[in-house]
């Protein structure tokens, strides 16, 4: 083969990605309607998410250490883990790709102009976080998706990152996801993701733990906030060891 030949496809294909990364985004969203809480996922927008997701995982230099896999359900479920940085639900998204998750977020990461569009169209949810009106809404949105075997569904029930890194206190509710859809919960923690940015271009390595699954008929045995506050307590002691 000629060697000119050869060097133009070694330089094509860094403008090929560049252009995935930025054209194919765009033109996808703009069939995205930025304002709807979707009931169905879809296989191309899924697809592409999570495409997304491994070239920024992948140029952000994180490592992915995941533990626990052997603990998963064989079903639909809910997550719960801390919440460090908004690399999070990257993360999780990548490292447990095969169970088709859906976070719950702030209502101003759906709202970027690219990303924001395309993660809403594989169910993510918005929660605007001082409005308990919506938070019910969300909550039973969450638990009809899980119930139609959509997807599964995460949430961070701290509400907010922790910049100190220490676990803070649970908006229970959220449980309330896992007891209306009658589902497990997965009690995860997450460490080291609050150092990306900080050691970027250094490589990260991040530690997505399961610590347990809780049965759905245990989490509907307890009230939400007495059932928070005994996976809280659970989640803060394994949290840096």
């Amino acid at each position: 083969m000629n060697p000119f030949l050869i060097i133009g496809i070694i330089l094509l294909i860094p403008v090929a990605l560049f252009a995935f990364y930025v054209f194919v985004p765009f033109v996808a969203g703009r069939f995205v309607n930025p304002n709807k809480l979707y009931e169905t996922d879809n296989a191309f927008y899924r697809w592409l998410y999570n495409t997304l997701v491994r070239i920024g995982l992948f140029f952000s230099r994180v490592k992915i250490h995941y533990e626990g896999d052997e603990k998963m359900p064989s079903g639909r479920f809910l997550l719960i883990c801390n919440h460090r940085s908004n690399f999070d639900p990257l993360v999780t998204a990548k490292a447990m790709r095969k169970y088709q998750l859906s976070f719950i977020s702030k209502k101003e990461n759906l709202i970027m102009p690219v990303f924001g569009r395309i993660v809403r169209r594989v169910c993510y949810m918005p929660l605007e976080r001082d409005d308990p009106r919506d938070a019910l809404k969300i909550i039973n949105h969450s638990a009809k998706l899980i119930q139609n075997n959509v997807c599964s569904v995460g949430v961070y029930p701290e509400g907010k990152r922790s910049f100190s890194n220490e676990l803070l206190p649970f908006h229970a509710g959220v449980l309330k996801i896992a007891q209306k859809a009658n589902v497990p919960i997965v009690v995860a923690t997450i460490e080291g993701t609050e150092l990306v940015r900080d050691r970027f271009p250094k490589k990260t390595h991040v530690t997505l733990r399961i610590l347990e699954v809780v049965s759905a008929e245990d989490a509907k045995a307890k009230r939400s906030v007495e059932l928070g506050e005994e996976l809280y307590q659970k989640m803060k002691q394994a949290l840096g060891k």
